[in-house]
């Protein structure tokens, strides 16, 4: 089953929607429009029950995030530093990335080495559109998401502190 996280083009609170292959919403993400940090919040889009939370913890020198289900924390998703691509752990979970994270295009494994997930994005879209291909039944596509969720939220931040560094410097 493959899931389609669509972002929407503009949206202050990151709110948006993953879709089946059949273009049937699964599940709705939110953005806390005013929060310490980044929090976003997985909803099932049938039952509108909250699934999982996404919340970014502050003081930290990198970008750190814990992943909540029914409100017991599943895994931190923590950046660390590195010279040339991403690097980033999933404690509890045991998830490592392989591929090219600036591109969107990775697989999460588990501690055993087999594949749980892809994720790629769709090219030739208005808005930021990921393709999420589970490959592990035992996997609660919900922690696949969450995962996914933390990675783009520190890609999002990190571009648009590159931005605005651009934006200072030139009016200089």
């Amino acid at each position: 089953m493959k899931l389609y996280m669509k972002q929407r083009f503009f949206s202050w609170t990151e709110d948006f929607d993953i879709y089946d292959a059949n273009q049937r919403s699964v599940y709705t993400v939110k953005g806390e429009l005013i929060s310490l940090g980044r929090k976003l919040h997985i909803y099932d889009s049938q039952t509108r029950d909250r699934v999982a939370s996404v919340h970014q913890k502050l003081l930290t020198i990198f970008p750190k995030f814990d992943v909540l289900v029914k409100g017991k924390r599943i895994a931190t998703i923590r950046k660390h530093w590195s010279f040339f691509s991403p690097k980033y752990s999933i404690d509890e979970l045991g998830w490592t990335i392989k591929g090219n994270i600036w591109a969107h295009d990775y697989q999460l494994y588990d501690r055993s080495g087999k594949r749980v997930a892809s994720v790629g994005k769709k090219l030739f879209a208005w808005s930021d559109t990921f393709e999420i291909t589970p490959h592990n039944d035992e996997v609660d596509p919900v922690h696949i998401i969450a995962v996914v969720l933390a990675i783009d939220t520190v890609m999002d931040a990190e571009q648009a502190r590159k931005i605005k560094g651009k934006r200072v410097n030139n009016t200089k």
